[in-house]
């Protein structure tokens, strides 16, 4: 029995340690993130910068672990964060004990220091005292909360964010003294290379007082020594030619501004040739469109453009062969005049003038059945229509399957049986019943036929929609590529499907008098379109005084 005693009692002592250390754990780990159990601080900045500081390492890290925890428990407690944080970044701020237990903390600091605030784990919201806000927003380690202290970026041929390869820069905190910034992340010694396109130029977000620079070829002969502002009137650049080039820039300490600081750069660069624009023709009329041919272009999605005045559009070019080739309509309102347009590739910008030549389209006034109306002309079924606009002109065959001048797109034209008489052209003003709330504008060619009479592919492409719409009755949509559409209203019947390959002059269907028209007898409504913009089809047509096909610039005419 006394043996047994003395074994329980062992066992006792044995199991002491255990407990206490559980005991002790778990009041470890229930315990605050203070000054006593604080091992280590994290902070990421707005820019998504790390700054860890570990207590075992040294005075520093402790000393700003202690300044954090004394700058939350003289904090004062507030209702909400100001409205205009909401939203805003800040610094993730993470405080760990020796059990790894980790209390987060959201810090939004300012320049302003009477206007800094944190939002502790538990959501409850603190503004941080004047004196603590100066202190650390003094510090390298606020550097985010200050623009002046993102140093300036250089872009090279609009593509190219070149990579300093020294920087010194300085930026101004709220007392108005320079802080050294730290450009350690922005700078790389390597040599960068890079192939440009069309032309040599840098830009800078920031102008600089002072940016010069030197090239040099693969023989080490210096080809330009001076300010890049006098390197276009100076210096010329040979297609191919392999460029090693040197760039200075400075900015001056000037009262006015923020920052100031000083920066280098090397790298090579191979230049291709420069993009060159020509028009395929440059005189349109008002509701027509013209084809613009772009030469030395890899990425016809980097082609920059604008006009002086506004053209309305942005033309989307495609390659073919070794040619960008894009399609700009004229709206039929546009006011006649010089329209400049600024053509942008890599480092090439070129101005092309196109005369437009005002249009004034003549009004029909039609009268209509009020049950024609109400069954076909309504805001649901205009709505209905008006989306399948949206959908089909947002994208494009990037083929160009089109060739020579379009047929008329019907019965009695290039030798098709039957016969055919244009009632009402593009452009023209429809006025319903007199009331003039109720008009719009003919979008395409409105024509009269015997029912049956074909309808036919004007040009070759691809269907890319055959069924009903309640406003357009039965019709066809055939994309001939690089934006350019014919859509065949009211037809009697159709015979090809989406996704089906028309050659020119292909049966597409037949005349009737579907959905709603303004036709008393059967016909066909034709319309052609460039992007999201209807357009008149006459320069297309073999008849037409002024083109007879699509001009393209480079292209050779081509017949049918």
């Amino acid at each position: 029995m006394k043996n047994h005693i003395i074994l329980v009692v062992l066992l006792i002592l044995c199991l002491i340690p255990t407990a206490v250390a559980i005991s002790s754990y778990k009041e470890t780990q229930n315990a605050p993130v203070d000054e006593k159990t604080a091992v280590s601080l994290s902070i990421d900045d707005i820019n998504g910068k790390n700054y860890f500081f570990d207590r075992t390492t040294g005075e520093e890290a402790e000393n700003m672990i202690l300044f954090f925890l004394n700058m939350q428990n003289k904090a004062t407690k507030i209702v909400a964060l100001p409205d205009s944080l909401t939203g805003e970044q800040y610094f993730k701020v993470t405080l760990a004990n020796s059990i790894d237990k980790k209390n987060d903390y959201q810090y939004y600091f300012d320049p302003n220091p009477q206007a800094c605030y944190f939002v502790d784990p538990d959501g409850m919201v603190y503004q941080i005292a004047e004196q603590d806000a100066r202190e650390f927003i003094g510090t390298e380690y606020a550097e985010s909360i200050y623009e002046a202290a993102a140093m300036p970026v250089l872009t090279l041929s609009g593509d190219h964010v070149v990579m300093p390869d020294t920087a010194e820069w300085r930026y101004k905190n709220y007392t108005g003294d320079y802080v050294l910034s730290d450009t350690s992340a922005m700078v790389s010694a390597d040599v960068e290379s890079y192939s440009l396109e069309g032309g040599f130029e840098l830009l800078f977000d920031q102008d600089p007082d002072y940016f010069a620079l030197e090239i040099r070829n693969d023989n080490d002969e210096l080809l330009y020594d001076g300010m890049y502002a006098d390197l276009n009137t100076t210096f010329h650049f040979e297609p191919g030619t392999r460029l090693h080039v040197d760039v200075t820039a400075e900015w001056y300490d000037d009262p006015e501004r923020s920052y100031c600081g000083d920066l280098t750069y090397s790298f090579t660069s191979l230049v291709t040739a420069p993009a060159e624009f020509y028009l395929g023709m440059d005189t349109v009329k008002a509701g027509r469109f013209v084809a613009v041919t772009a030469l030395n272009i890899l990425s016809p999605e980097k082609i920059q453009f604008t006009s002086e005045p506004s053209l309305g559009f942005t033309p989307t070019f495609y390659m073919e062969d070794d040619k960008a080739i894009g399609l700009i309509p004229v709206a039929p309102d546009l006011a006649g005049g010089s329209y400049v347009m600024t053509f942008t590739y890599g480092g090439t910008t070129q101005n092309i003038t196109l005369q437009v030549e005002g249009m004034k389209f003549g009004q029909s006034k039609i009268d209509v059945s009020s049950t024609l109306l109400s069954l076909y002309r309504t805001k649901a079924s205009i709505a209905a229509y008006e989306d399948l606009v949206v959908q089909l002109t947002s994208t494009s065959e990037s083929t160009r399957y089109f060739s020579g001048f379009f047929l008329e797109g019907m019965g009695g034209v290039n030798g098709k049986p039957g016969s055919r008489e244009i009632l009402r052209g593009f452009g023209r003003e429809i006025v319903l019943n007199g009331d003039t709330s109720n008009t719009y504008r003919n979008s395409g060619i409105t024509t009269r036929a015997a029912t049956g009479t074909g309808v036919y592919a004007a040009n070759a492409g691809k269907v890319v929609y055959a069924g009903v719409l309640e406003y357009t009755g039965n019709i066809v949509v055939i994309d001939h590529g690089m934006g350019l559409k014919t859509w065949y209203y009211n037809m009697g019947s159709y015979t090809v499907v989406e996704g089906d390959m028309v050659e020119k002059g292909d049966q597409i269907g037949t005349c009737g008098n579907t959905g709603f028209t303004t036709n008393a007898d059967s016909g066909v409504q034709i319309a052609m379109s460039i992007g999201s913009q209807f357009v008149c089809p006459y320069d297309t047509w073999s008849d037409s005084s002024t083109v007879g096909k699509v001009a393209i610039w480079g292209v050779d005419p081509l017949t049918e």
